[in-house]
């Protein structure tokens, strides 16, 4: 049996996203598609993108303020070096990747971006890469006494 989803207290009185801060994050979403090759057409994936990011934010409310802040990361990024520049700059910037996050870019690469990224992989993305083994997503949860969701190394009966 799945278990209830959880969701954090604070979550139910959190404000939604506004629509330029939705689509700046999917814009992000496409952008990695396209420079890392993983997802060729990411329409598809707009509703579990969605659900994602929704997701995020009921489990922890901070993330809310982590995507207004990564659409203005990104907006100051497109403004200094141009659409394309930009997010090769969130992506490849070796000081947006320093650990603990202390800027308002390593933050959108560590907790956004990156996380956008193995969401895309999630996706099918694993597929371009080369994996023989992963023929689309991992679907469905596991469930004692149902399938695997995924190809095992066990002989099936």
């Amino acid at each position: 049996m799945r278990e209830q989803t959880s969701h954090h207290p604070l979550s139910e009185r959190m404000a939604p996203l506004d629509p330029a801060t939705w689509e700046a994050l999917w814009q992000l979403f496409i952008q990695i598609g396209r420079f890392w090759g993983n997802v060729p057409e990411p329409e598809p994936y707009r509703t579990r993108f969605q659900t994602f990011i929704t997701s995020r934010m009921e489990l922890n409310p901070l993330y809310r303020e982590l995507y207004i802040q990564a659409r203005h990361v990104i907006e100051d990024l497109i403004a200094a070096h141009g659409v394309e520049p930009a997010y090769e700059v969130l992506f490849t910037d070796p000081l947006a990747n320093l650990a603990p996050p202390a800027t308002p870019l390593q933050f959108t690469r560590q907790y956004v971006s990156n996380e956008l990224i193995a969401l895309q992989l999630a996706l099918g993305g694993f597929l371009a890469f080369g994996a023989l083994n992963y023929p689309g997503y991992f679907g469905g949860g596991n469930v004692p006494g149902a399938p695997a969701p995924y190809r095992t190394m066990q002989e099936e009966p």
